[in-house]
């Protein structure tokens, strides 16, 4: 799951630039709630804007799955912690715990880059115009993700058996 995170957060920066050639001169990077450009900006600000973003979150997640590997088990609250945690189950446990958090921040990234793909269908409209229904669609896949991501971490650590498949 750390590799598709790697390169969803790639595929976010390379949108955000390789998007620029069809942009305008100034392009609308926010809306109102009617659909409406609140302020215009250079194409190339929103790519970098975009691009930190992308960075910032990508690495967050990672950042977060690696301090995973290196936590102290008492840090850690879970159900059955003790047996989790055991030096036998351990390292199955900490795989798994990375798993969704790598699985949640592909999750934000394909959120990401959904979102810039709406921004620059927003943007080919003279004048532009983001429709609404399309961003709570994406709101809703992602809010389905995210409710996977966390069905699982829980479903995986309710009891002190293993009975569930890998992640």
């Amino acid at each position: 799951m750390r590799v598709l995170l790697i390169i969803t957060c790639l595929v976010n920066i390379a949108f955000a630039f390789g998007s620029l050639p069809w942009l305008p001169d100034q392009m609308a990077p926010h809306f109102g709630s009617d659909g409406t450009p609140t302020r215009l900006e250079p194409p190339a600000f929103t790519a970098v804007i975009m691009s930190v973003i992308a960075v910032f979150i990508g690495t967050t997640f990672l950042g977060v799955s690696w301090l995973m590997t290196v936590a102290p088990s008492d840090s850690f609250n879970l159900p059955n912690r003790d047996y989790w945690l055991n030096k036998e189950n351990r390292p199955k446990t900490i795989r798994r715990i990375c798993s969704v958090v790598e699985f949640m921040g592909t999750a934000a990234m394909l959120f990401m880059l959904f979102v810039q793909w709406e921004l620059f269908r927003a943007n080919q409209t003279v004048p532009p115009k983001l429709e609404g229904v399309y961003v709570l669609f994406g709101i809703c896949v992602f809010l389905i993700f995210v409710t996977i991501g966390t069905t699982r971490l829980y479903l995986s650590f309710r009891n002190t058996k293993d009975t569930t498949e890998p992640l």
